[in-house]
């Protein structure tokens, strides 16, 4: 999909990276989760990170839906790429003869920017580069509006939204788990394994440093 040129026209869509958000997500801890795991079932609404235990099954539930929304947006991009247009070529600025640079030379400094006062291959030579510049901008809107309009048509603005609805649920999930007070190790796990998900390191160490600084203070 040729999202450098159409970049300019997409102002309005998720700005949520797909492919940078799944880029940055780490592996589960294996120690992590044996330690959640060993809590046993019956107890788990009764231990003092349970609320922070249904968190981190809600994150797990999140991610899975982010990915799906994640591989309907591919699905569909693949769709929407085949259907595109020829991209216009880019634009190269044509060159001034040198009889016309002469031409140049032999002005007035003040006299530039009035074409009026050029001579008239001059001008002529001004006008037809201008319109040159306008036709190859045309072509370039119209190709922006045309792969807007497959987008729209393939699913590809739909896949976008529900893939950048389901990735603020997961960020939503993460920033609860690290707003939660941690009340055992395990507990501080669920945070670390969240923060390396959303990559929110620092945030994880201002919350993990508030819950041993109370621990502290509880086991005094």
């Amino acid at each position: 999909m040729p999202n450098a040129l159409v970049a300019a026209a997409a102002e309005g869509l998720p700005s949520i990276n797909r492919r940078q958000v799944l880029h940055s997500l780490a592996a589960s801890s294996a120690a992590a989760a044996a330690l959640v795991a060993a809590i046993p079932a019956a107890r788990a609404a009764e231990h003092p990170d349970a609320d922070l235990f249904w968190l981190d099954q809600e994150m797990v539930e999140a991610e899975a839906q982010m990915n799906r929304a994640n591989k309907a947006c591919c699905r569909v991009g693949r769709k929407a790429d085949k259907l595109y247009p020829p991209q216009p070529a880019a634009w190269k600025e044509r060159r001034m003869p040198d009889d016309l640079h002469e031409m140049t030379g032999g002005m007035l400094v003040r006299d530039l920017a009035f074409p009026e006062k050029q001579p008239a291959p001059l001008r002529d030579f001004h006008r037809a580069r201008e319109e040159q510049r306008a036709a190859h901008r045309a072509l370039q809107e119209a190709f922006v509006i045309k792969v807007a309009e497959i987008n729209r048509e393939a699913g590809v603005d739909a896949a976008e939204a529900a893939y950048s609805a389901r990735s603020a649920e997961f960020y939503q999930v993460g920033d609860r788990i690290l707003a939660m007070p941690a009340n055992t190790l395990a507990g501080i796990i669920v945070k670390l394994r969240a923060a390396d998900k959303i990559d929110a390191k620092s945030e994880a160490l201002i919350s993990i440093a508030a819950d041993i600084r109370r621990l502290a203070g509880e086991a005094a």
